[in-house]
């Protein structure tokens, strides 16, 4: 950093101590190492930490930060695992913690929507819901309870409800823009507006899908919509034996979604994915060798009755809509697999058969099967869960915290790519195709979610877990990530989001759209005050 720079950055934080208090902008070296965590195999590391209370404090800072040319990097809890969590692109940027911003605005109990601040976790609301007895349901993600729900929805995440789509059920946004101005969008910009939470496109150009996967704002406030709580609910579960038939698996379920039978999201993980969600990397039983030997896979699945693709959703409704949804989705899976249909009653009873076959102790692999099943519910129903972060310890030698599955606590390694794929067999097939080979190129295991996320798209969430304190295998692990993120684009399977380490590789292959992005990063934020990097392709390729 320059003399220049450094003093700039002086007076920055001069200003914002005297703006928002000095407990609230962190700069000490221990805070910094806090805030430069992450699961990627290289980090960034920040200048110092500014953590704003309202949208009063956003706007200081943003004029703070512009008068002095200090970058700045806003983000809203950091639970961003595998994407770059709370780390900024570039090293030197001032981080923008939101969490103080944490207030329930409104709920909406005869709409069904909420307005929230950034800092809002799944588990606040979810509380929040249950101790006032709102008979709403939030769609969660299965990042944990401490995650933010606004954070999810700027990157475009997704759930499991008929709300899943978290971008697409939202509505109403109030942003700072990088001057510090307040911007509302949709109707909100309208004095008394009464539709600013429940119409999203407002009049004129829609504005509100600038702010989601970008750097041109800060987003302070966001409307979510909830779902009314059905009058019934059953979960789904069915498995296939062999990879190949994930081709059958996807066109027994396309017709169903495009026909309005499954209207939440359907999820397709294979057998390593869930082996994952149970069990960590067995070191001893493979005397270290890598990547899992195929015998001991099918060992696992044969175990834990896992399939090669094993498949769960919800139906939502009523009585007679969910028992008409059942009878259409047996029909339908029929020939593929034999699926089972779980709701509150038929949970309860297994979960007591389990209890009595436990006595004996030959009930070990059912009973962690029924947890995970419960979990997963939960999740479908809106409820939180912490279950899910198991997974991200797969490949790590030693636990550094044995009383929290967060996954920085445990300095786990892990990249996700997600790219978008049409539903077809075909797609799923060819996924494959590219992704086994290449894993076991660079030696890991392709732990591979499908995820039905509309009526023509799916997005396939693959993870490269690795352990960190191994620096051979961690290098390893970034030339897989980077030879599969090619591989994927030449295909045509490009990325739903992405994390901080491949920000630049967004314009390979891409023409002139990132170059209009930065035409109205230019009109917003001149002096790229405001996440420089981020959703921003610097070189083309």
């Amino acid at each position: 950093m320059s003399k220049t720079a450094e003093d700039n950055l002086e007076q920055a934080i001069a200003a914002w101590i005297k703006a928002i208090g000095e407990e609230h902008v962190l700069f000490d070296d221990q805070i910094i190492s806090l805030y430069s965590r992450n699961t990627l195999p290289k980090g960034t590391s920040p200048a110092a930490i500014v953590k704003p209370g309202s949208v009063d404090d956003v706007s200081s800072i943003l004029k703070i930060a512009e008068r002095q040319r200090i970058r700045v990097y806003p983000f809203s809890c950091g639970k961003n695992w595998g994407y770059g969590d709370a780390c900024a692109v570039e090293s030197g940027q001032v981080l923008i913690d939101l969490g103080r911003m944490n207030r329930i605005l409104e709920v909406n109990t005869t709409l069904a929507y909420a307005v929230i601040e950034p800092g809002v976790t799944q588990q606040q609301l979810y509380e929040y819901l249950q101790k006032n007895q709102f008979p709403l349901w939030l769609d969660c993600t299965g990042a944990g309870p401490d995650a933010s729900i606004v954070g999810n929805a700027l990157e475009r995440g997704f759930g499991h409800t008929p709300y899943g789509d978290h971008f697409l059920t939202s509505c109403g946004m109030e942003v700072v823009l990088a001057d510090g101005r307040v911007l509302s969008t949709g109707f909100g910009h309208y004095r008394n507006s009464q539709s600013a939470n429940v119409y999203k496109w407002g009049i004129g150009p829609y504005l509100d899908g600038l702010f989601t996967q970008s750097n041109l704002g800060v987003v302070t406030k966001l409307g979510i919509w909830l779902l009314p709580e059905p009058e019934c609910f059953n979960a789904f579960f069915f498995t296939v034996s062999e990879e190949k038939d994930i081709h059958s698996v996807i066109e027994v379920l396309r017709p169903l979604k495009m026909q309005g039978i499954l209207n939440s999201l359907v999820h397709v993980g294979n057998d390593l994915r869930i082996i994952s969600s149970f069990y960590r990397y067995p070191w001893e039983e493979t005397k270290g060798v890598v990547p899992l030997p195929d015998s001991i896979r099918k060992s696992f699945r044969k175990r834990s009755n896992f399939g090669a693709w094993n498949v769960s959703g919800g139906i939502f409704g009523t009585k007679k809509q969910v028992a008409y949804c059942r009878k259409r989705i047996k029909r339908a899976t029929g020939n593929v697999a034999r699926i089972q249909f779980i709701g509150n009653k038929k949970l309860s009873l297994s979960k007591k058969i389990v209890k009595i076959f436990n006595y004996t102790g030959k009930a070990n692999g059912l009973a962690k099967m029924l947890r995970s099943l419960e979990e997963l519910i939960k999740l479908m129903k809106g409820v939180p869960t912490r279950a899910f972060l198991f997974g991200t310890l797969w490949r790590a030698k030693k636990i550094l915290n044995a009383d929290s599955l967060d996954p920085l606590e445990n300095n786990v390694g892990l990249m996700w790519l997600s790219p978008i794929l049409p539903m077809t067999g075909t797609a799923a097939l060819d996924l494959m195709e590219i992704v086994n080979p290449i894993f076991f190129q660079y030696k890991f295991e392709p732990l591979v979610t499908i995820s039905l996320i509309t009526e023509r798209a799916m997005v396939a969430v693959i993870s490269i877990s690795f352990d960190k304190e191994n620096s051979v295998e961690t290098e390893k692990a970034s030339q897989c990530y980077d030879t599969l993120f090619y591989a994927l684009m030449n295909a045509g399977y490009n990325p739903y989001r992405t994390g901080i380490q491949s920000m630049n590789k967004l314009a390979y292959g891409s023409n002139i759209f990132w170059d209009v992005v930065n035409d109205i990063k230019i009109a917003l934020d001149p002096h790229q005050i405001i996440s420089k990097g981020r959703y921003q392709p610097i070189n083309h390729e």
